[in-house]
């Protein structure tokens, strides 16, 4: 998993958590004998879902994906991070029980609408613009980095076919003195060029694909 995949499982998991609230809003203020109760239903289970799993995901799950990648927020986007869990928090003490009290403990969050209009939404965009935006540098960097270490390893190997060419053919040029008692070894000698001309054509082939 790289760390574009865990931004994408981040936006998918957080990101719904700003309609959930809004909806969990309208449903305080919806009149029933409107809209009817299943439709209220369904709408909540929604909203309490995406409102779990996203307090699941920016609390813990996208802490451990990070650091399974050697990854670790640097301190303003940890800041924003912790600023969208004080936020979230009230709505998911509220979701949690499964009681049919709910919509009560939501109405009982102190300035519920104010808190989701102008606290939650605006904090939890921010950072998720801010993670994808991190989370796309680093990854590039990490790719730039590891392509110019394959470059130098490359490099390194082409050393040594030049090496092991070289010394190919110091070998044929004894086993032609010894004469016909070195024929076996020129033999060898031969195929273990060839062997490195093949490498050699191998390893430039695949710094041409790293250099494009």
């Amino acid at each position: 998993m790289s760390l574009i995949d865990i931004q994408s499982k981040a936006v998918m998991a957080i990101g719904p958590c700003r309609i959930a609230s809004l909806s969990l809003v309208a449903l305080v203020h919806q009149d029933a004998d409107v809209t009817g109760h299943e439709p209220s239903e369904r709408a909540l289970q929604l909203s309490t879902t995406r409102i779990t799993t996203a307090y699941r995901m920016i609390t813990n799950d996208l802490i451990v994906q990070l650091a399974e990648q050697d990854y670790e927020m640097p301190p303003e986007l940890e800041a924003r991070r912790l600023a969208c869990v004080e936020a979230l928090t009230p709505l998911h003490e509220a979701v949690e029980g499964h009681d049919g009290a709910v919509i009560a403990r939501i109405s009982a969050i102190p300035n519920v609408a104010e808190l989701c209009l102008h606290s939650l939404e605006p904090l939890t965009s921010r950072f998720l613009d801010d993670l994808v935006a991190q989370l796309t540098k680093v990854q590039r960097d990490r790719e730039a980095k590891r392509s110019g270490e394959m470059l130098e390893a490359v490099k390194n190997a082409e050393a040594v076919g030049r090496n092991i060419r070289l010394i190919a053919f110091n070998a044929s040029i004894e086993a032609a003195r010894i004469g016909d008692q070195g024929k076996g070894f020129a033999v060898i000698a031969t195929e273990i060029r060839t062997l490195a001309d093949r490498t050699q054509s191998l390893l430039n082939n695949i710094a041409t694909f790293l250099r494009a």
